[in-house]
């Protein structure tokens, strides 16, 4: 290893967060802000939410649509959170539509991956990197009806280890996190897609949410963006390739 590779965190830290006007892609920016850390953020059409994130965080906005021909943002950064994800079906495998499939290992799998490769180059000259992946509890196990997410998250978790293990050597890490349901606006979308469908309540779908965790309730956001800055602090300088549930221990059901 080169005499030039430098294993000391810069600080602050450049950080950047996909889909940073969601619920937990807004959590984690104001989480690296909060901390000092200068913050940039991916968004596709939430301006009022990136307006605020600017105005009272300072956190720089990039309005991106991933889907079609994307192409990396020239950002160079110390910390990649790749927060952005879809789950846009919950048909039986044999009737997935192949464009919902190849839409959701996009979002979820290929847009992941052409960041890294575009803000490793970076992390690589400064011998110090963290690459943090989003994933869910469906990154280690299966369930019914979600073969696309599943395979998808399935996916993250793999390209996560790999690029751990090519890049150890060298100042980086990569790791996933792997929450159970967030409370959050995607599981409201979600659970009235679900109360549509079978003629239910919302609250109901929400309540399934809630009953099938120890906790007996769904993540918050901060718990999750608080998973991603321990992350990229000095602290977790030693955990690499590592799938790090924070779901109330449900994957133990």
């Amino acid at each position: 290893m080169s005499d030039a590779v430098r294993r000391d965190a810069p600080n602050p830290l450049h950080v950047f967060v996909t889909g940073g006007t969601g619920t937990l892609g807004e959590a984690i920016v104001i989480a690296f802000a909060k901390a000092g850390h200068h913050t940039s953020f991916q968004y596709v059409r939430n301006d009022d939410a990136a307006g605020r994130l600017a105005s009272d965080w300072g956190a720089d906005g990039f309005k991106l649509d991933f889907s079609g021909d994307f192409r990396p943002p020239d950002v160079d950064v110390d910390v990649l959170v790749n927060c952005a994800g879809i789950n846009i079906s919950e048909a039986q495998a044999h009737v997935v539509v192949p464009s919902v499939w190849d839409e959701m290992f996009r979002i979820n799998v290929t847009v992941p991956f052409l960041l890294a490769q575009a803000m490793l180059p970076g992390m690589l000259r400064r011998g110090w990197g963290r690459i943090i992946n989003v994933g869910s509890v469906y990154s280690l196990r299966a369930a019914t009806h979600r073969a696309p997410y599943v395979a998808s998250k399935h996916a993250l978790t793999g390209l996560t280890r790999a690029l751990a293990l090519e890049y150890a050597t060298v100042g980086v890490t990569c790791n996933e996190i792997c929450p159970s349901a967030i409370d959050s606006e995607m599981i409201n979308r979600i659970a009235h897609e679900r109360a549509d469908l079978r003629g239910t309540s919302v609250d109901s779908v929400l309540d399934e949410y809630r009953t099938m965790n120890p906790f007996g309730r769904m993540a918050t956001a901060g718990e999750v963006a608080s998973a991603a800055l321990y992350l990229a602090s000095p602290e977790a300088s030693f955990i690499n390739g590592a799938s790090i549930p924070v779901d109330g221990g449900q994957i133990l059901r």
